[in-house]
């Protein structure tokens, strides 16, 4: 963030100085205590666990110059702490950002999607990076404080933000665009990820629209050609729209897709030309996630050449498709989130991974998902089974679905197993290993999963 005054932290966030030197220099809006800065203005969020206005007294001693409250009539503090105060801490941070977005010549994407957005979001930063002065959405702070706070964290000399927008209620994605008003917005896919809250996968969609719906006339909409709902909802988007992927009107294409034992081979090609792309991930769906970042890419002027270079140098968070190497046995540690259709990429991936002796799945439930748990955990299931998986661990308080499902696809009894939680899951899966086998090991953030991960690691395959 570029350094401001307190009084203009007042006004940005249409609030009041109540104490303090309008002209003191503050350097960044911050909302946690335990990473604050000299010459920050602490944010006193409140949540339905927690009140950081019963930490304000203490931020002068964090290096902290300032502080945004809701209620400035908080006990002991310092005489030089300044004070601004807002009616709702939450919103003028938000109104802090939008405005402060707007001061800045940077220009925002803005990027979505039921699965894949942040890898997305990743590999379009990379591209951008050859050429451009490029910040982006930091691990996946996507919800209505991390937005805020990555455009916060833009500067003056800035050229683009890549802004990765999340949600799981109707309601969360305009006010994330109206914040971050992106010239370029980007979908991944659409799915039925967090659709206990919605009504039907529609409904889902619709949502997700609400990016493309709000760029500007002279904005692009890079979407997904071989995604049904991505279609259904293009018609919401008054800016033009370029697609990706194997469809009659895609304009950037992945040829002669390879999965080799350094990861995916495939041939960009756009325009006549054509460029050979190599990732460091094996994952089949992130081709076309790959291909809605070079199309970001050519948007912003960057040549083929260029767009393979930063698809190359891309690094994903940790717990996405990861590969370990464990004394003879690979693991495919995706255990980061899941929902049904990176349930089924990641099994795709398992099944094609090169080299295995074995495929073996531990497959953790699915959260979010309501009414529809049951029957889209057996669809996992089925699929698993009519992909051939030598071994199959359920995980958790959908696993009898998921197990029903494997059954109805075909796979025998013994190969499924049916846990309750990720020591469980090891204890079933150690005595199987063997040399050469690769373990998908995937799930919703709340079981666990990576506890497992660390046992399996640790342990040498028979």
């Amino acid at each position: 963030m570029r350094r401001c005054t307190l009084e203009e932290v007042a006004r940005l966030s249409g609030g009041r100085l109540v104490k303090g030197d309008p002209a003191l220099a503050v350097d960044r809006l911050h909302t946690d205590t335990r990473s604050l800065h000299q010459g920050d203005c602490f944010v006193a969020l409140r949540g339905d666990r927690f009140d950081g206005h019963t930490f304000v007294r203490e931020v002068k001693n964090c290096g902290a110059v300032a502080a945004l409250v809701s209620n400035r009539l908080i006990p002991d503090l310092p005489d030089d702490l300044g004070l601004v105060e807002v009616p709702d801490t939450l919103e003028a941070l938000q109104r802090f950002a939008a405005m402060y977005r707007r001061l800045l010549s940077v220009r925002t994407i803005g990027v979505t999607g039921s699965s894949g957005k942040t890898s997305t979001k990743e590999l379009i930063a990379a591209v951008l990076r050859i050429r451009f002065k490029t910040k982006a959405t930091e691990g996946n702070l996507n919800n209505h404080i991390g937005v805020p706070l990555t455009l916060i964290r833009l500067d003056d000399d800035d050229e683009f933000g890549v802004i990765e927008m999340g949600m799981n209620h109707p309601g969360e994605i305009a006010p994330l665009v109206r914040m971050a008003a992106p010239d370029i917005g980007v979908i991944s896919s659409i799915g039925p990820a967090h659709i206990e809250f919605f009504a039907d996968q529609a409904a889902i969609a619709e949502e997700k629209a609400e990016l493309i719906a709000a760029l500007p006339r002279d904005g692009v909409a890079v979407l997904n050609g071989e995604d049904a709902w991505s279609r259904r909802i293009a018609h919401r988007s008054v800016a033009r729209i370029v697609w990706v992927g194997d469809s009659p009107d895609a304009v950037w294409r992945a040829e002669d897709v390879h999965i080799t034992a350094n990861g995916l081979s495939f041939h960009l090609a756009h325009g006549g030309e054509r460029v050979t792309v190599r990732l460091p991930v094996f994952n089949r769906v992130m081709v076309g996630n790959a291909l809605l970042a070079a199309a970001v890419g050519g948007e912003c002027g960057l040549g083929l050449e260029e767009i393979a270079r930063g698809l190359e140098t891309v690094t994903l968070p940790g717990a996405r498709m990861q590969v370990i190497d464990a004394k003879g046995v690979r693991i495919l540690n995706d255990a980061y989130n899941a929902n049904p259709a990176s349930m089924k990429a990641a099994l795709l991936a398992l099944k094609e991974f090169p080299g295995a002796r074995r495929h073996l799945a531990v497959l953790g439930s699915m959260g979010e998902l309501g009414r529809h748990a049951a029957e889209l955990h057996r669809e996992v299931g089925a699929f698993a089974a009519e992909l051939g998986v030598d071994l199959l661990i359920a995980v958790g308080p959908n696993a009898d679905a998921c197990r029903a499902g494997a059954l109805s696809g075909g796979l025998d009894a013994d190969k499924i197993s049916m846990v309750l939680d990720a020591e469980e899951a090891a204890v079933a899966l150690m005595p199987h290993l063997c040399t050469g086998d690769v373990v998908l090991v995937k799930g919703s953030h709340f079981m666990g999963l990576e506890r497992l991960v660390e046992t399996v690691a640790g342990k040498d395959a028979r």
